[in-house]
C-alpha cells in the first residue's frame, strides 16, 4: 500500500511538468525501478493506471526499467551484479557488499503531444 503515496507522488511530479510544457497528451512514461528499492512493479502499474484516469495520462503507456542490484567486492573493488543469495566476487571470489545501485526509483522520461 505504501506504493499508492509514491506513485501520486510520481504521478503530480508528472503533470506539473506536462503542464510547464503545455502538454496535450501524456503518451508514455518511463521510470526506473531498482529491485532493492522495496516497490512492487504490479502495483506501481495498478496505481499508475488509477491515477491516470481522468487527466492527460489516461491511456499512456507506462515502461518500468528494472535496475539490478551491484556489489562491489571487498578484496579487488569489482563491481559485479548481485545474483540470488550469491554475494562472491566473480574475479577473485572475494566476498561483496552492496554497492548503490539497486534502490532508485525515479522518473526516466516522459513523451508529450504538444
Amino acid at each position: 500500500m505504501h506504493e499508492y503515496h509514491i506513485v501520486e507522488g510520481v504521478v503530480k511530479q508528472i503533470l506539473e511538468k506536462a503542464k510547464s510544457s503545455d502538454a496535450k497528451k501524456i503518451t508514455t512514461v518511463t521510470l526506473v525501478l531498482g529491485e532493492l528499492s522495496g516497490l512492487q512493479e504490479e502495483s506501481i502499474r495498478v496505481y499508475f493506471e488509477n491515477l491516470s484516469k481522468d487527466n492527460i495520462l489516461a491511456g499512456a503507456k507506462l515502461i518500468v526499467k528494472p535496475v539490478k542490484s551491484k556489489l562491489k567486492c571487498k578484496d579487488c573493488g569489482t563491481i559485479f551484479e548481485h545474483e540470488k543469495s550469491d554475494f562472491n566476487c566473480p574475479k577473485c571470489s572475494g566476498l561483496g557488499v552492496l554497492a548503490s545501485s539497486g534502490k532508485e526509483f525515479y522518473i526516466d522520461n516522459i513523451e508529450i503531444e504538444s
